[in-house]
């Protein structure tokens, strides 16, 4: 994990003298991401563990429902509800899971804290978990406790996961404390601006990558599930959750812990209620209200939180929200690859291969794509000044998608018109491979806006916001079962990839010019200077116009 905590490019040019040459030499110079705080990787642990419980317990779960038991037909099987079913409940469980996150952003926002909202929810995830087991055994099988422990295991489950999810994410984030760029000279000689805006960026996509760590469970769990048993499939997973709680208490003492405000919520919906009645945010300011005479109109506006900046900041947090209307259109494409991909793979020549194996294609691609872009692609895109901004990340990623369900819906064509079981299933890898490359670009840089974009008082909110565009995205595909199976299936994933597209081209347009989705990092802000030795200098070329502050 040194390569998460650490500038690959340190390991040679450790920052080590503060920069003494004048102020008017600062432009221009590049910006590097700084180093993580040890104790973001403790968090970083219990993010792996709870993705390695969750994929590796979604990995046989297609298969448990959608094939009876029949040892003679080469498909590991347990409660026979067909592939229709199978698809529904599927997506049940991802919509309760990541709806689930507001009601853990809410916990852990107004009363508890992200840490309590961490550790009561993977005490959760371990009761669901218990009952899953219990439930997937021969003796529960046969008692036909099968189904009803499943759906009640989800249920639990995926409260657990909601919990974790809003809370996370941006637990880990604030982890590093520091707000402003710094002058640094490498031993090499180079100055260089030690860039919170690019550590942050680096942080999620790091954060992404342990994420796909942890998504490569059903790797083990599958080929457990077709050599012996669902139930010890399931037993993995809950071994892994006990594990990570066990490391993220233990570092309960040295955590940075945002302490809940008990109104942030309800302060944030009053603050949109007076710009609503205002007709614009900085009409709502304090200092506009005091001016315009009508700050006495509105109780909530003579309170000490009420203040410019704390309009601002929900003004942010507001308007970044708006690009998550999109991403339940990508996150519709996204989903049919833990699903109806393995279902198609069932109609494929396997040739000993498991039908749910290649699901992993897309952790593992990740894991490779990751770092790539970190270490290689956007330190050239910098070099030579080269903005790819994150409205044209997220377009990327949207394109990339789209391209993966046309290629599902003529594979699913060929299928259909050649000889049973004659294709083989190691064709389907494209369409895995553009799916995970597409979260490279769209899941890290929505993570990354909805943090450096949400006050600080309502992260959690924030990013449970972005989790829910899954679960809308979930509910949706619900809806979809009927045609989510034969003979319907090229259409259905033909039409999907028409969707991502259209979508990708509208949050193009209504974004593309807008300065509203920069990164806003406290101290990037323009007039902020940046720290040199103690010392204010002008600030960076590159920084600052965040439009929106």
């Amino acid at each position: 994990m040194d390569s998460i905590s650490a500038d690959r490019n340190h390991s040679e040019e450790e920052l080590d003298k503060v920069d003494q040459s004048p102020p008017g030499l600062h432009a221009g110079l590049r910006r590097i991401p700084d180093k993580f705080p040890r104790v973001a990787l403790l968090i970083l642990v219990v993010e792996l563990g709870e993705r390695f419980t969750y994929f590796g317990l979604s990995g046989p779960m297609q298969n448990y429902i959608n094939n009876p038991y029949d040892p003679g037909s080469g498909l590991p099987g347990a409660l026979g509800r067909g592939q229709a079913t199978a698809s529904a409940l599927g997506n049940f469980f991802k919509f309760w899971a990541y709806a689930s996150t507001i009601i853990g952003a809410i916990v852990a926002d107004q009363y508890v804290g992200k840490f309590k909202a961490i550790t009561i929810s993977l005490g959760i995830y371990v009761v669901g978990l218990t009952i899953l087991v219990a439930t997937a055994t021969p003796a529960g099988l046969r008692g036909d406790a099968g189904f009803g422990g499943l759906v009640a295991a989800m249920v639990i489950i995926g409260l657990g996961t909601g919990g974790i999810k809003a809370n996370v994410t941006p637990m880990c984030a604030e982890q590093y404390q520091n707000v402003e760029p710094v002058l640094k000279t490498l031993k090499s000689g180079e100055r260089v601006v030690v860039d919170p805006e690019l550590t942050v960026q680096r942080l999620f996509m790091w954060f992404y990558w342990v994420v796909n760590v942890g998504a490569l469970s059903p790797l083990i769990t599958v080929n457990v599930e077709a050599k012996h048993s669902f139930w010890l499939a399931y037993l993995i997973p809950l071994i892994a959750i006990v594990l990570s709680t066990i490391v993220f208490l233990s570092g309960q003492k040295r955590y940075v812990k945002i302490p809940p405000q008990g109104s942030a919520i309800i302060d944030a919906c009053k603050v949109l209620n007076i710009a609503r009645q205002e007709k614009h945010f900085e009409d709502a300011k304090p200092s506009a209200l005091e001016a315009s005479g009508r700050l006495s109109k509105y109780p909530f506006a003579s309170s000490p939180r009420y203040t410019d900046q704390y309009v601002s900041d929900v003004r942010r947090g507001f308007r970044s929200c708006r690009m998550f209307v999109f991403f339940p259109f990508y996150f519709i494409c996204w989903v049919q690859i833990w699903n109806n991909l393995i279902s198609q793979a069932g109609q494929m020549a396997l040739h000993g291969t498991p039908n749910d194996l290649l699901q992993n294609l897309d952790p593992i691609a990740l894991c490779i794509f990751i770092p790539l872009l970190d270490l290689g692609v956007y330190p050239v895109l910098r070099k030579f000044k080269i903005n790819f901004s994150p409205v044209r990340r997220i377009f990327a990623g949207f394109l990339l998608v789209s391209i993966s369900m046309i290629y599902s819906s003529v594979l699913q064509h060929y299928i259909y018109m050649s000889p049973a079981k004659s294709i083989h299933v190691w064709i389907q890898a494209p369409a895995y491979i553009l799916v995970a490359f597409s979260e490279a670009f769209v899941i890290v840089t929505g993570l990354e806006l909805a943090f450096t974009h949400a006050p600080k008082n309502l992260r959690s909110f924030i990013s449970a916001l972005f989790w829910l565009m899954i679960g809308i995205a979930a509910a949706i595909c619900i809806g979809l079962s009927p045609v989510s199976q034969d003979p319907y299936l090229p259409w259905m994933y033909g039409s999907l990839a028409i969707v991502g597209f259209v979508a990708g081209c509208l949050f193009y347009l209504c974004f593309r010019k807008s300065g509203s989705l920069d990164p806003v990092i406290p101290g990037l802000v323009e007039g902020v200077p940046v720290e040199e030795n103690g010392q204010s200098v002008p600030q960076v070329a590159g920084h600052g116009k965040h439009s929106e502050v």
